[in-house]
């Protein structure tokens, strides 16, 4: 396994590697070397699903579940992923076809398709992952997963399990089917938290609820004569203002992009002032952010005396560290431009 052939995976969250498994039907993906994760990397085993991945099919959470597993580990600067293919929880395309056409028909839900059909809710098996874990000598790992089913096969394998919920994109076209999967499926989609009126407001990725908070969401600001794609891309190119590496952060494809690409030049320019200044920096693009959009202005001052914060473990400066021993100074400065336009 040492030898495992890969090719590099260029993505919009940053720079994968896809590694040749030696079985067309397990594809196993990495950022960074898959032999440099560390003792406790985040990981995700997915079934494919040709509707929401290929065709972009809004009717669940597949795609959604993908692209922020990948996202988590851009940002985290590793991680792995094993994608199976295992369409409609093991039964096959074809049944899965059936399933859901039978269920668009008669108004229920999968579940219900399923059982009336006579198939099974799930018949994955997860053999394979097992055995390229064992081979890669992964003993715990944090999987991103809502499904208790992964977290049973994982550690009947011996291999400690720290779960990671993902958190959905609730739609109107996918909401019965979240619903279902808790219900009838046993799984702990984080769904009711999100209708709580006086629950603080918490976000972190750009495409999830409260998503628009997030200096990665796609709102481009006018700021220094320019138009920057989003809060992100401004405020990292301000460490280099006035050198070529700000022109190279302000063209990056996604923010995630302009993160890496200053992150890869920090050493070679002297930073020592940055600290005194980046939260000027960072408040002057919000302002931006929020005066320049109006739809936004009002989701913030809807939000009313709401505690807001980045809610996340991998910042202790800008988030909340989930246990509120972060600072969370993203969420304090969003509070404080909320009082800014009140008393505007």
């Amino acid at each position: 396994m040492t030898e495992m052939k890969y090719c590099l995976l260029p993505t919009k969250y940053g720079e994968f590697r896809m590694y040749d498994t030696g079985d067309e039907m397990v594809r196993l993906i990495s950022f960074g070397d898959i032999f440099c994760q560390g003792n406790n990397p985040l990981f995700r085993m997915h079934s494919s699903c040709l509707s929401s991945e290929t065709f972009g099919a809004v009717d669940c959470d597949c795609a959604d579940q993908l692209r922020e597993s990948m996202k988590m580990m851009a940002t985290e600067g590793a991680g792995f992923i094993i994608h199976l293919h295992q369409e409609g929880r093991g039964q096959g395309l074809s049944n899965k076809i059936k399933a859901i056409s039978k269920m668009q028909c008669d108004n229920i839900d999968t579940a219900e398709s399923f059982i009336k059909m006579g198939l099974q809710l799930d018949t994955r098996g997860y053999n394979e992952v097992i055995k390229i874990l064992k081979v890669l000598e992964f003993t715990k790992l944090r999987l991103i997963s809502n499904n208790p089913r992964k977290i049973i096969a994982l550690e009947e394998a011996g291999i400690i399990v720290e779960k990671v919920n993902t958190n959905p994109v609730i739609r109107p076209e996918n909401a019965a089917y979240l619903h279902s999967k808790n219900l009838k499926l046993g799984h702990t989609l984080p769904l009711h938290e999100q209708s709580k009126l006086d629950a603080p407001v918490h976000f972190y990725h750009s495409d999830q609820p409260w998503g628009e908070f997030s200096n990665f969401s796609p709102h481009p600001i006018y700021l220094k004569g320019l138009i920057w794609q989003t809060v992100e891309h401004f405020y990292q190119a301000q460490k280099f203002a006035d050198t070529p590496i700000e022109h190279k952060i302000r063209l990056a494809q996604s923010p995630i992009k302009a993160k890496q690409i200053a992150k890869s030049n920090c050493e070679k320019y002297n930073l020592k002032e940055w600290e005194y200044v980046k939260e000027m920096v960072m408040l002057q693009a919000l302002n931006a952010k929020f005066n320049q959009h109006p739809q936004l202005k009002t989701m913030l001052l809807n939000t009313k005396h709401r505690h807001i914060a980045e809610h996340t473990k991998n910042d202790l400066y800008w988030g909340d560290g989930h246990n509120k021993n972060g600072k969370n100074r993203l969420g304090q400065l969003l509070m404080q431009i909320r009082i800014d336009i009140f008393n505007n």
